[in-house]
């Protein structure tokens, strides 16, 4: 028998977030409810609060094998079964499968016997029956590949319970088909057993029982969510054989099982929480002191904030450099850059989190090539970086000059950090190319003689919106784009600012060219008869200007950032636009349902979903931009503050309504604005909790 690891305390602190009471005439909205825990460095858990998994991302551990990237699904499920001495069985485990005439079936009906779902740190299944009461807590180890699945059962009976791990060992974006599995090896010890597939391996220990093995498995199961991507929606789980546990009559037991990544085991521990809620605790706190002072209702608990900005960040090693990132989202993003420095903020500086916003920055300082900030690292490969974006260079200066003005780090930024944002700077000015896959040429960044940045053609997608399918770009934005000459404008002002006194020239240099901007903005941007912004302009083959008049909420950036090339007149006509056509309460449209490539739905296959994607479909990230707008342009009076805090109200009573804890990257543009996408989205959490410390600070 195992012994458990002891931690530091004896006891440990209520770390529950989240409650939901469960029945089974509910399960259709359960299962839409899904939860995510995590570890530290890419390795997560994640399912539906039934404990059926209802995609391919889903599971008991999701193992980072380049931490935090190269992810498998090591664990998807245990498949339990309870047999008592009068030979009555249960059977726990909840899977899904699909008929040929489209009927969906629950096999077997675990969800029937579910009392109770609890996440935190955790994740905590009740399971109540005449003869038994049994409760399945997941943990997953810190910084570790660790899954540890912690059994409390009560029996009224004898009985026995069998434990089978339900497994297919394979990359997290892929499905597993048993005739194209290749061979599996199990290798079953005294205590562990070890189970591989080409090249991936993972070792289970319980703590009671023994493992036998019986090879075995399950066909098509269905994953709905999939389903609903128009993506294959069938797999095939291997199961290696079962651990048999004895189970006295009114005799409490307690059993932990582990899974690790690799052919080693993993001890459990008796508080497998204790190191991740330590390195929470001055999260909790720094956030608790600046949430507003408000008898308000909505606000989230620091605790349940701490975590769900906590899951995004990450260790990241770039060709042997450890370092810190942030993924952009779960369960399928890795870290891009241009996400990471608009969820930067918020994520790592509103926390407290300095040491790791000052790593993050180093990781994407230290990839700067062509003169920019890679878009995205390779999940595959940490040498392979790409490059096309005109924005995440832009946003890289923004978090870099808020992490400065926030610590003051003057060896960091006269060492290294203040040269990368003038090397950026200059590129810019000066002109470069960004690399498409294939490193050749995909659209130039460059400005123009009234200071303004144009980037792209109409074949490229550089800036956020950046959906493509098929070869085809939904919103090229080619040319100069409102928010990249915002977050231009604002990138010099900010610059000009903190090297007036150490760096002279080079403040006044940009002095001039914000001087150019300020004047050559509003006369390109503004359209007077709508008195708003147009998202962008460009010069077409004939050498016309032509402005593109679809009302987007880029424009808003015009008034959000800290300094601004518009009047304080045009920015309260701006935001008074922006919320009258495009806000829900769930976010800001991409596009006015009045413009005739307007997606009221996103849905279906991947082209369908990539059309609709900025083409009205609401993203909560754009509710911060807004609400700090709505406190620059009020001066941080009590009537703006009032009024920021009633846009992100309902996104702060979301943490409770499909992603447990955490909010959705996107949802549909139509009430009742279904959350679609990602459950976990880095800048959905890291701009609520920027607008709440505006709020509490000011």
């Amino acid at each position: 028998m195992t012994t458990l690891k002891s931690s530091k305390t004896t006891s440990m602190p209520q770390t529950q977030t989240h409650t939901v009471s469960t029945t089974p005439s509910q399960l259709p909205n359960l299962l839409n409810q899904e939860w995510l825990i995590t570890a530290g460095n890419g390795t997560y858990a994640m399912g539906s609060v039934p404990g059926c998994n209802t995609r391919r991302y889903h599971g008991l551990l999701i193992a980072a094998t380049h931490p935090p990237v190269g992810r498998i699904v090591a664990l998807t499920q245990i498949f339990e079964k309870i047999v008592f001495k009068d030979n009555t069985k249960l059977e726990l485990t909840t899977n899904q499968f699909r008929s040929e005439d489209n009927k969906i079936t629950q096999v077997p009906e675990g969800f029937t016997l579910q009392t109770t779902f609890k996440k935190g740190l955790s994740t905590t299944w009740e399971y109540t029956h005449k003869n038994l009461k049994l409760t399945k807590t997941l943990y997953l180890h810190w910084k570790t590949h660790t899954a540890q699945i912690r059994y409390e059962i009560i029996s009224t009976q004898d009985a026995t319970l069998n434990l089978s791990p339900m497994m297919s060992l394979r990359d997290f974006h892929s499905l597993l088909n048993h005739q194209h599995a290749g061979q599996w090896h199990v290798n079953p010890a005294k205590d562990q057993v070890t189970i591989s597939r080409k090249g991936q391996a993972v070792t289970l220990q319980s703590t009671e029982g023994q493992f036998h093995q019986q090879p075995d498995w399950w066909y098509n199961v269905y994953y709905q969510a999939d389903h609903e991507r128009g993506q294959e929606c069938h797999e095939d789980l291997y199961v290696p054989g079962y651990y048999q546990i004895k189970l006295e009559a009114n005799t409490a037991k307690r059993i932990d099982l582990t899974v690790n990544l690799g052919t080693e085991a993993a001890s459990p521990l008796v508080y497998p929480e204790q190191q991740r809620f330590e390195h929470l605790e001055p999260i909790i706190e720094k956030i608790q002191s600046e949430l507003p002072k408000t008898d308000r209702h909505d606000i989230p608990s620091a605790l349940s904030l701490a975590i769900a900005a906590d899951d995004f960040v990450v260790d990241r090693t770039i060709q042997g450099k450890a370092g810190s990132t942030i993924l952009a989202g779960y369960p399928w993003f890795a870290d891009w850059g241009r996400d990471t420095f608009i969820a930067l903020p918020g994520l790592l500086l509103c926390t407290g989190r300095y040491e790791e916003a000052c790593a993050t920055l180093k990781t994407f300082a230290g990839a700067i090539k062509y003169g920019l900030i890679p878009n995205r690292f390779d999940d595959y490969d940490d040498t392979n970086a790409h490059y096309n974006t005109v924005d995440a260079s832009l946003w890289f200066i923004n978090a870099a000059v808020q992490y400065y003005e926030a610590t003051k780090d003057q060896a960091s930024w006269d060492d290294w950090l203040c040269h990368a944002c003038k090397t950026i700077i200059n590129t810019y000015i000066q002109g470069t190319k960004t690399p498409t896959e294939d490193n050749s040429a995909s659209g130039e960044i460059q400005m123009a003689g009234d200071g303004l940045i144009s980037a792209g053609s109409v074949e490229t997608q550089l800036t956020w919106m950046d959906a493509a399918c098929g070869g085809k770009v939904f919103t090229p934005r080619h040319g100069k784009a409102v928010e990249i000459n915002s977050l231009w404008y604002n990138a010099l002002a900010s610059m000009h600012h903190i090297l007036k006194d150490n760096d002279p020239s080079t403040s006044k240099h940009y002095e001039k060219l914000m001087k150019r901007i300020k004047r050559a903005f509003p006369k390109l941007f503004w359209d007077e008869d709508q008195e708003r912004l147009y998202d962008y302009v460009y010069i077409n083959d004939e050498d016309q200007i032509i402005t593109d008049t679809a009302f987007r909420p880029n424009q808003i950036f015009a008034c959000a950032l800290p300094y601004s090339p518009m009047p304080k007149t045009k920015q309260q006509a701006i935001i008074k636009a922006v919320k009258k056509h495009l806000l829900t309460p769930f976010g800001l449209r991409t596009l006015s349902p009045t413009d005739k490539h307007y997606e009221a739905l996103y849905t279906g296959h991947q082209m369908a979903r990539d059309a609709a994607y900025h083409q009205g479909t609401v993203w909560p990230w754009l509710i911060g931009p807004l609400a700090e707008a709505i406190l620059r342009v009020g001066k941080f009076s009590e009537g703006a503050k009032e009024e920021a805090s009633n846009v992100i109200s309902p996104l702060l009573s979301d943490f409770n309504r499909r992603g447990l804890g955490q909010l959705n990257e996107i949802h549909e543009a139509m009430p009742p604005h279904r959350p679609v996408g990602c459950i976990a989205q880095a800048w959905s959490v890291s701009e609520i909790l920027r607008v709440l410390q505006m709020i509490g600070q000011s």
